[in-house]
């Protein structure tokens, strides 16, 4: 089996694939947004007069990019399952297939929107009829669902491609040295939370404003770190599926 295109890519120009792209292309819908333009912001996150703004941003790019990202995250997991012989990097792609999956499904609200889009009926938003997604959901005490996974993110951000690198480059266990991350992730995390700084920054400054509008992603600004989560974890897929598919029969890579 041969390793990817775009696995090589990123091997091989590392500093492009952690810090530039990303900076550019988060940096590239950020100053649409933040634009003052209301066709330039449209683009991101549009307006549309037979949707409700929280359903007609799906239709964005922003919001579609998150969703062509995750699909990537799925494909080069089941293709590193199917590469992969040891057990325990088996549960570990079947995990990340799971999760992105519900993420993905998450993020489309099930397919809500384009069905509204299609149908033109459109169901409450009222957070006591909520029925749309989990994530979007309150609890008891009134927090959003939301919240418990952007907790579980970071935590998994901060162990899992900082620590981690950092901690356990002389691990001897060689399902340990497969499935760590590279320390030039750590450049990815440095560069998602400087443009989340950035977004909230602009955001609470009225750059998103237009007109009398707060902007269509007024309170759900973070969508721009989603984005940027999850080309990590795009990363971390892509180069685990090109070490898997470098490994000689004796399980030592060949690069």
């Amino acid at each position: 089996m041969q390793t990817s295109h775009v696995a090589r890519w990123i091997r091989r120009h590392p500093f492009a694939a952690h810090v530039v792209l990303p900076t550019a292309l988060s940096g590239l819908l950020m100053a649409m947004y933040f634009s003052a333009n209301a066709y330039l912001q449209n683009f991101v996150a549009p307006t549309m007069d037979s949707m409700p703004v929280f359903s007609a941003r799906e239709f964005g790019a922003l919001e579609m990019l998150q969703n062509f990202l995750l699909l990537c995250i799925v494909y080069y997991s089941v293709a590193g399952f199917f590469a992969a012989r040891d057990i325990w990097v088996r549960l570990v792609a079947v995990g990340l297939v799971s999760f992105t999956v519900f993420v993905f499904l998450e993020e489309i609200d099930y397919g809500t929107p384009f069905v509204e889009y299609i149908t033109g009926v459109h169901g409450s938003l009222a957070p006591e009829t909520w029925d749309r997604n989990w994530h979007n959901k309150m609890d008891a005490s009134g927090k959003e669902n939301v919240s418990y996974l952007k907790f579980a993110s970071h935590a998994v951000m901060l162990i899992g491609f900082v620590l981690a690198p950092l901690l356990l480059t002389r691990a001897r266990q060689p399902t340990v040295r497969l499935l760590l991350p590279s320390r030039w992730m750590i450049a990815t995390v440095v560069v998602i939370v400087l443009l989340s700084l950035l977004a909230h920054y602009l955001d609470n400054a009225g750059f998103a404003r237009v007109a009398d509008n707060p902007g269509n992603l007024h309170k759900n600004i973070s969508e721009f770190n989603e984005l940027n989560m999850y080309y990590l974890f795009l990363l971390y897929t892509v180069l685990l599926y090109e070490r898997l598919t470098g490994l000689q029969p004796g399980g030592l890579a060949t690069k």
